[in-house]
C-alpha cells in the first residue's frame, strides 16, 4: 500500500497538472471569451472570497430502518443508502478543484461520521468527479468502481476491491449488482489527453439491491437513445441526474444537460423520483447566480406536475424515500402504464 506521504504527493501533483493545463489551454489557446476562459477568470476573481457554510450537514450517513434514502453533499457527491448498503458517488470533499477552481459552498458532510462505505462510484476521470484528495479521506473497507481507463490515475488507497467497467459491464458483490451504462460525455484528465481517450473514462451506473434500483448519471449531455434504453431495461426507483452548468429550460449541449434536458432524461428513464445534482457548488461560468439552475428546474417541474417526484435537497440534506418495509404503489411511466 502506498504511504500517506506518497498519496499526498500524488494528489498534489495531479492538482498542479490540472492547474497548469487549465491555465495554459484557457489563456493561450481559447482566450478569455470562451466558456473555460470565463470559468478561469471567475475563479481567479473569487480566490479571496470565503467559502459559504453548507446549509446543512449530514452527521448520520447511515440511517436506521430505511429501504432507500439519499443525501446530497454538493456537486455530484451523493450518499445513497439501500437498506444496509451505503454508497458514495463522485466524492468531492476539498475546498477547491485543482487549486484554482474554488467551491461556492462547503461540502455538507461530517467526515468523522462516515465510518463505513460499501461502494465508492466514480463516473468519470475529470478532476471534479475523480478527486484524489477526496478519495484519500474516505473509508476503504468497500469497493471502488471506475469507468474503463480510470484506474491508471488512482494510487493504491487500500480499497477492498477495484472494478473498472465498460458500458453494460456489471459485477455483483454482497447482493448488490452494479452496471455501467452509457452517458454522453467525454474522457481525458489533463485536457489534451481527451484526444486519445475517445469512448473511455466516463460512464453512468445502475445500482440494484434487494428489489430497489438507483440510477446515477454522473455528468452527461442528452442522447436520443441512451436513456430510453436504460428506462426500458430497468424499473428505476431513484434517478440522480445533473442539471448544470446552465439554467436554461432547453436541453443543453453535447456534454452537459441543463434543467430542461435533465427533466427529459428523468421522463425517459421512467424513474419514480429524481434528485438533481451538479449545480450550486462550483463556479462554472459568470452567467447567473449559483441557484439559477435549481430555480429553473423547480419551475419546469411545477409546469409538468412533477414537483412531488423531485427530491429537492439543499447541500447537506438527506431524504428518506422509502421507510423500511413500506408498501410502495407502482409508478406510472410516461406512457401511463403501471410498472
Amino acid at each position: 500500500m502506498a504511504s500517506p506521504q506518497h498519496m499526498v504527493r500524488h494528489a498534489a501533483r495531479d492538482a498542479w497538472r490540472l492547474s497548469a493545463c487549465f491555465i495554459s489551454f484557457t489563456l493561450l489557446i481559447t482566450g478569455c471569451n470562451s466558456w473555460s476562459g470565463r470559468m478561469f477568470m471567475l475563479s481567479v476573481e473569487r480566490m479571496s472570497d470565503p467559502i459559504q457554510v453548507a446549509p446543512d450537514t449530514i452527521t448520520t450517513p447511515y440511517l436506521q430502518d430505511i429501504d432507500l434514502a439519499v443525501g446530497w453533499v454538493g456537486h455530484s457527491t451523493t450518499l445513497i443508502q439501500i437498506k444496509d448498503k451505503l454508497i458514495i458517488t463522485d466524492p468531492l470533499l476539498n475546498n477547491s478543484v485543482g487549486i484554482v477552481v474554488k467551491r461556492w459552498i462547503a461540502p455538507g458532510l461530517d467526515l468523522t461520521s462516515l465510518s463505513k462505505l460499501d461502494f465508492t462510484l466514480i463516473s468519470h476521470t475529470h478532476f471534479d468527479h475523480m478527486n484524489l484528495g477526496s478519495l484519500d479521506q474516505l473509508p476503504t473497507d468497500g469497493s471502488l468502481v471506475v469507468p474503463l481507463g480510470g484506474l491508471q490515475f488512482i494510487p493504491d488507497y487500500g480499497f477492498k476491491d477495484l472494478h473498472e467497467l465498460s458500458p453494460w459491464q456489471s459485477f455483483e458483490e454482497g447482493g448488490v449488482k452494479i452496471t455501467a451504462v452509457p452517458v454522453q460525455h467525454f474522457g481525458g484528465r489533463y485536457g489534451i489527453d481527451r484526444n486519445w481517450s475517445d469512448g473511455i473514462g466516463y460512464t453512468g451506473y445502475v445500482i440494484e439491491y434487494a428489489g430497489i434500483t438507483v440510477y446515477f448519471g454522473g455528468d452527461t449531455g442528452y442522447h436520443d437513445s441512451y436513456f430510453k434504453d436504460v428506462g426500458s431495461r430497468y424499473s428505476i426507483d431513484l434517478a440522480i441526474i445533473p442539471i448544470g452548468p446552465g439554467d436554461s429550460p432547453r436541453t443543453g449541449g453535447r456534454i452537459h444537460v441543463e434543467p430542461g434536458g435533465a427533466l427529459q432524461i428523468f421522463e425517459e428513464l421512467k424513474a419514480g423520483y429524481f434528485l438533481p445534482i451538479h449545480h450550486g457548488t462550483i463556479p462554472y461560468t459568470s452567467d447567473g447566480p449559483p441557484s439559477s439552475s435549481i430555480t429553473t428546474l423547480r419551475e419546469l417541474a411545477r409546469q409538468r406536475n412533477l414537483t412531488d417526484r423531485v427530491i429537492d435537497l439543499e447541500i447537506g440534506q438527506q431524504r428518506v424515500i422509502y421507510p423500511a418495509n413500506a408498501v410502495r404503489a407502482p409508478q406510472e411511466d410516461a406512457r401511463g402504464d403501471q410498472r
